[in-house]
C-alpha cells in the first residue's frame, strides 16, 4: 500500500454505487474518488444518503450494485483491508469500561498491542487523559464523542470516516476537534471523508466538497479556502484614479482578495487605494462553503 501512497494517486474509489432498502433506493450511482491526503466534505440533508455510503465504506453494509476500492482492492471481497481505517460514524464503546480499558480492548481485537504507547497522547490529543479511568457511561455528549474520535486515532489510521462529529459540542469542543483532526492530517498525512451539516467547520478542515440530494452525488467541487478580504470602497469615486484593471474588480463597491495572495500585490493594492483615501471600511471573509450554497438558492 505505502509504494501507491502519493498526492495523485486515488486510493478510494467508489464505482457507480446503488443501495437499495425495501421500498426505498438510498443510493443512485455514486461515483466518488478519493486521493492521498484528501479531506472530502460529506453534504447533504437528512436521508440525502450521506450515512448509508460511510457505512456502505465501512463494511457495515454492502452495495446492491457497484464497487468500493481501497488501493485497487474491492473492499467488500478483501478481509482485513479497512485494518488502518479509523471509523465514528455512531459512538462506539463499552460504556461499562473504562476510557483506558475501551482503548485497549480497540487494539487488543485488531492485534495492534504494541500501539498501546499511542493510549496517552491520543487520550492528550481529546483532552481526556485525566478521565481515562472513568466510564464513559457517566459522560456528556460530547465526551462520549471524544471517546469515539479517540478510538477511531489510535491506532495511527491512514484514513479516517466521520459521521456528525461536531453535533452536541459546544463551541470549544467544536473548535478541539477541527484541532485534532487538522493536527492529525498534518502529522500523518491521512485522508478523511467527514458527513456534517455543518458549513463553516467543514470549510475550517476540508479541501473538497461533495453534495449528495436523493441519493446521487449532484456536486463535487473544490472551494477558495482561504479567508477574504473585503475591501468596501467609499461611495463617491469620481475623483479617484484607480488603474483600470482594479476599476474592473469593483463589485457592488466592493474589492475581494484572498489573504494568500503574493504579498507584493497585496501591497501595491492597498497603497493604491489608500494613497487615493478610496477605502470606507476592511472586514474578513471567512465562509465561502455557505456562500456558494447561498448563489444556488
Amino acid at each position: 500500500y505505502e509504494e501507491m501512497a502519493m498526492e495523485d494517486k486515488n486510493i478510494l474509489v467508489m464505482k457507480d454505487i446503488v443501495k437499495t432498502f425495501p421500498g426505498v433506493q438510498a443510493l443512485r450511482g455514486v461515483a466518488l474518488d478519493v486521493k492521498y491526503g484528501e479531506i472530502h466534505a460529506l453534504m447533504g440533508e437528512n436521508g440525502a444518503g450521506k450515512s448509508t455510503l460511510l457505512k456502505l465504506i465501512a463494511k457495515s453494509l454492502r452495495p446492491t450494485d457497484g464497487s468500493i476500492e481501497y488501493f485497487g482492492h474491492n473492499i467488500h471481497q478483501t478481509k482485513h483491508i479497512l485494518s488502518n481505517f479509523g471509523i465514528m460514524i455512531e459512538p462506539v464503546f463499552y460504556p461499562e469500561m473504562t476510557v483506558m480499558d475501551n482503548l485497549k480492548f480497540y487494539l487488543d481485537i485488531h492485534g495492534k498491542k504494541e500501539q498501546y504507547s499511542n493510549i496517552e497522547k491520543t487520550l492528550r490529543l481529546v483532552d481526556l487523559w485525566e478521565a481515562r479511568n472513568r466510564k464513559p457511561k457517566g459522560f456528556s455528549f460530547g465526551m462520549k464523542q471524544r471517546t469515539a474520535l479517540a478510538i477511531a486515532l489510535v491506532s495511527e489510521p491512514e484514513f479516517l470516516l466521520l459521521d456528525e462529529p461536531f453535533v452536541g459540542l459546544d463551541p470549544l469542543g467544536v473548535n478541539q476537534l477541527i484541532s485534532i483532526l487538522k493536527q492529525w492530517s498534518q502529522e500523518r498525512n491521512i485522508s478523511m471523508i467527514i458527513s456534517s451539516h455543518q458549513l463553516g467547520e467543514l470549510e475550517a478542515l476540508c479541501n473538497r466538497y461533495v453534495y449528495i440530494e436523493g441519493g446521487r452525488l449532484e456536486t463535487e467541487m473544490q472551494i477558495q479556502s482561504a479567508p477574504s478580504v473585503i475591501i468596501q470602497l467609499k461611495d463617491d469615486l469620481s475623483e479617484v484614479q484607480l488603474p483600470l484593471e482594479l476599476f474592473e474588480s469593483i463589485q457592488d463597491g466592493k474589492i475581494e482578495v484572498t489573504i494568500d495572495s503574493e504579498a507584493d500585490y497585496l501591497n501595491q493594492l492597498m497603497y493604491t487605494l489608500s494613497s487615493q483615501k478610496a477605502i470606507k471600511k476592511i472586514e474578513i471573509k471567512e465562509n465561502h462553503l455557505k456562500d456558494y450554497f447561498e448563489m444556488g438558492d
